[in-house]
């Protein structure tokens, strides 16, 4: 029997707490944006191509770190016996850093794209990614990191140690090379993110007097992208003292450090529900009329049918 303590901890508590009020919000507002796609030509550019891609991913990752530690409890047999034909240690290992590439390559896609739009709207390149299709941005989005992914997180030879515990047996080259590599790859896209950002900022106080009603939407759309960039950074701190520790041998620091991964890899989901409904105003408030706006009509239809009865009961007297 596998121990709870084991896996579970005050920082998966808090994972679990807010993966259960964030999980259906994100996934409302992700079926939400697929519906208005059809339907609303505002919300088929490329920002929003983009921003399903990035939901789709933010839903898989959270959706797969609460399957495995959830699994750990209700199966742990089943994962055991079954490591090496269904390779689920391997896959329980590297869908980590599967889905940290993959979403930092997301966020520094949609900076990038805010930084095309506002500070360079008519240049070439400008043009070509406003005028992308919809099969264009999925393959811009998953294919860099699904192949970096292949290459790097591939390892076949994760074993779990026992039926009992469930921790992960790794070579010591194999998590060396998986941390190296993912924080070079959290480094580039939080550089990517900074200059972006910055260059942003230098165009509005250069602008700030004719600053158009159009390029503020797009600001508060950058606002939207910036908060998950700042949950990237912490992530990449995360990584980077968990590696310190790790090749300084100080187990002490290491083990309290790796506590906090739930909250560290956890944060770069649960913020972006949070900033789309702060900041896209225009998704917010078709996602209020879907919310509330069919259950307005059924109010306003039946006033309507009591009152056409009233009428005719009057009439009758």
């Amino acid at each position: 029997m596998v121990s709870i303590k084991e896996h579970f901890n005050w920082t998966h508590a808090i994972y679990f707490g807010v993966y259960l009020i964030i999980m259906p919000v994100y996934f409302l507002i992700f079926v939400c944006l697929l519906k208005l796609r059809r339907s609303d030509f505002s919300f088929q550019t490329t920002f929003y191509s983009l921003l399903i891609q990035h939901a789709i991913a933010d839903l898989f990752a959270m959706g797969l770190y609460a399957f495995q530690k959830i699994s750990y409890i209700l199966i742990p047999n089943f994962i055991f016996e079954k490591q090496e034909t269904l390779y689920i240690a391997p896959i329980f290992y590297n869908c980590f850093f599967w889905f940290i590439i993959i979403r930092s390559n997301g966020v520094a896609l949609m900076t990038l794209h805010r930084f095309m739009v506002i500070v360079r709207p008519t240049s070439t390149f400008s043009s070509i990614i406003k005028r992308s299709k919809a099969w264009v941005v999925f393959l811009v989005y998953w294919i860099p990191p699904v192949v970096l992914d292949s290459f790097f997180y591939s390892d076949s030879t994760v074993r779990f140690d026992s039926v009992e515990n469930l921790k992960n047996v790794v070579k010591s080259e194999t998590t060396l090379k998986s941390t190296i590599v993912c924080i070079a790859f959290l480094f580039i896209s939080c550089v990517v993110c900074l200059a972006s950002n910055v260059f942003i900022i230098k165009y509005i106080r250069e602008n700030s007097n004719s600053i158009s009603k159009s390029v503020q939407r797009e600001l508060r759309l950058t606002l939207q992208v910036s908060f998950p960039f700042g949950a990237q950074l912490v992530l990449l701190c995360f990584m980077i003292f968990a590696n310190l520790y790790a090749k300084t041998g100080n187990t002490e620091m290491m083990v309290y450090i790796r506590d906090f991964f739930p909250i560290a890899n956890g944060l770069l989901s649960f913020i972006s529900p949070f900033t789309i409904i702060l900041f896209n105003r225009d998704l917010t408030r078709k996602l209020k009329i879907m919310l509330i706006g069919n259950k307005s009509r059924t109010v306003a239809d039946n006033q309507s049918e009591i009152s056409a009865k009233t009428s005719v009961v009057l009439r009758m007297r």
